[in-house]
């Protein structure tokens, strides 16, 4: 793998690459673009969508 990768980018590819659950990728995927979020507003809407959509 590149060094030049984002942490986050190592770990969703080798979970694509292992076959591992869509729900728990797209969850870690959230959770990286959460991490990657700087501004507190910004990371609200974030948790606001994602609670919507897990009802």
């Amino acid at each position: 793998m590149n060094t030049d990768d984002h942490p986050g980018d190592k770990l969703l590819k080798l979970l694509r690459d292992n076959e591992i659950d869509l729900n728990v990728v797209e969850g870690l995927r959230l959770v990286v673009a959460f991490r990657k979020i700087r501004n507190p507003s910004d990371r609200r809407i974030l948790i606001e969508l994602a609670e919507r959509l897990a009802k």
